[in-house]
């Protein structure tokens, strides 16, 4: 049985572990308001904080809800700063314990993994299985059970202080409430199971793989799928045998439902691999071959173009317009996107007549030996490995006068 760790409150609560989150918290965000208020009175923030966790009169404090669009309407919760420390502090005593118990296969929010990883995982599958079931869990987030989350928690975590700890957590959003009775002839017996976990916290994406951690261990070693891969609650199960698969497929949604879940109905697929294998937004073919899902692409699109008039406006500066356009590129050259990134790229207006796209370069810098020679490097073909990794925007900036 595995083994449950017991006096962690006192790691969590030290101040040497409070400082440490405090920084990794501020990392990123020091020009904002919030972290600067904290950096500029940083001691007695952290010491007052940590009286608090002492005492046990420590609270979350209230969230800013705020909605974005973008790739889909959800609904993000900012915790207030000095709680934001608290989240760090937890992870970072409790992920070094039960991270090692997730299985290799799991990719989110892992140190080491990441969505690029997750797709070469998944590329290799497509290579070596002739069909592919795709599962999405319907609003995950929303729907996580307090309770479940709970036990599974307690099953690695045995410090009364730390389990309490996690309770105000999970108590401070409640996205709903499901209620049941479990006397169906007395109506007065009703259990009310809070569910819900705000989407932005960092507590949230480490118990996010905690709560789908039995659903990992089920396809592993109970159904033995070889070739399965997760990305939060986007998973694939991989397989030579179509009837098998779909069996698979089937007790996957029984034990999905036994987390008190649901399998998203409209991304429930089953197909051959060879009609492409699409994962955190890369689109993986059997060949070899690997594309961008074209829905990211126009969203790109468009939000480029938005960000180049806001930079003809003067509304944006075009440091920053560059630094956002590399960081899409460098995702981007996970796939064979030579010839898509040059076409994106290939008239840029940004309101000025010696502004222009000076900085597009092509080329690998991969010079693995099994990729082609310079002059070939970027015509796509599927034998040639990662041959696309070099291309980049460098620059942006305005020419020199001639």
């Amino acid at each position: 049985m595995p083994k449950r760790y017991k006096h962690l409150f006192e790691q969590i609560v030290s101040l040497e572990n409070l400082f440490a989150a405090a920084r990794k918290a501020m990392r990123g965000k020091r020009g904002k308001v919030p972290a600067a208020a904290c950096f500029a009175d940083l001691e007695r923030v952290v010491v007052d904080l940590r009286d608090e966790l002492v005492s046990g009169s420590w609270r979350p404090g209230q969230y800013v809800y705020f909605m974005i669009t973008d790739p889909k309407e959800r609904e993000v919760a900012a915790a207030p700063f000095r709680d934001r420390i608290v989240h760090h502090a937890l992870v970072r005593v409790l992920e070094p314990l039960i991270d090692p118990r997730f299985i290799e296969d799991s990719f989110a929010c892992r140190k080491g993994k990441g969505t690029h990883a997750a797709m070469s995982r998944a590329h290799e599958f497509t290579k070596r299985y002739r069909y592919c079931l795709k599962c999405d869990i319907q609003k995950y987030f929303p729907s996580m059970d307090h309770w479940v989350l709970r036990e599974q928690i307690e099953r690695a975590i045995g410090d009364p202080q730390v389990l309490r700890l996690i309770d105000h957590l999970l108590a401070s959003h409640v996205g709903k409430v499901v209620q049941e009775w479990p006397d169906a002839d007395n109506l007065l017996s009703v259990v009310e199971r809070p569910c819900g976990l705000p989407i932005g916290n960092l507590t949230s994406q480490f118990f996010a793989n905690i709560y789908l951690h039995p659903l990992d261990l089920f396809v592993k070693h109970e159904l033995g799928v070889k070739g399965y891969v997760r990305y939060v609650d986007d998973f694939l199960l991989f397989g030579d045998d179509r009837a098998a698969l779909k069996a698979q497929g089937r007790a996957v949604k029984e034990t999905v439902q036994s987390l008190r879940l649901r399998m998203h109905p409209d991304k429930y697929r089953f197909g051959p691999t060879e009609c492409g294998v699409d994962f955190v937004g890369f689109v993986m073919y059997p060949d070899g071959r690997v594309r961008m899902r074209d829905a990211n692409v126009r969203r790109f699109e468009r939000r480029f173009k938005q960000q180049a008039w806001a930079v003809r406006q003067g509304r944006m500066g075009l440091a920053d317009l560059e630094n956002r356009t590399r960081c899409w590129v460098a995702h981007a050259s996970h796939a064979q996107s030579y010839g898509l990134r040059q076409d994106l790229f290939r008239d840029i207006d940004l309101g000025h007549r010696d502004m222009n796209n000076r900085g597009l370069r092509g080329g690998a810098f991969n010079n693995n030996d099994n990729n082609l020679q310079s002059s070939n490097r970027n015509n796509n073909n599927p034998t040639n490995e990662n041959n696309n990794i070099g291309f980049r925007v460098s620059s942006l900036r305005k020419a020199a006068p001639a």
